[in-house]
């Protein structure tokens, strides 16, 4: 009996539910989560939260305009990190929403 690959299985499992975009949201923010404490400060990791992903615009969840500056400051090296992980131009703009 010959097994196959699951790396195989998983993106045609997700295309025939059409589940392509929610996947694809879910893992650019779970890559945000992985190296924005290292881009952006590691005391940043428990404040700034990635929200979601919609149209190539990632918003991120920040307690206060401080940690929105530091997004912001760093968001040309997010974004460019965040697209070679994803093998594509997805990410297009970073945008902060502060909530208290």
């Amino acid at each position: 009996m010959t097994f196959i690959d699951l790396k195989k299985l998983m993106p045609a499992a997700i295309n025939r539910y059409n589940m392509g975009r929610e996947t694809q949201a879910a893992l650019i923010c779970e890559g945000f989560r992985n190296m924005a404490p290292g881009i952006i400060g590691e005391d940043a990791a428990d404040h700034v939260k990635p929200k979601f992903f919609k149209r190539g615009t990632l918003y991120i969840s920040v307690p206060s305009s401080i940690y929105a500056q530091r997004v912001y400051v760093h968001r040309h090296d997010l974004i460019m990190k965040l697209n070679l992980n994803m093998d594509g131009h997805l990410v297009k703009e970073i945008r902060t929403l502060v909530e208290a």
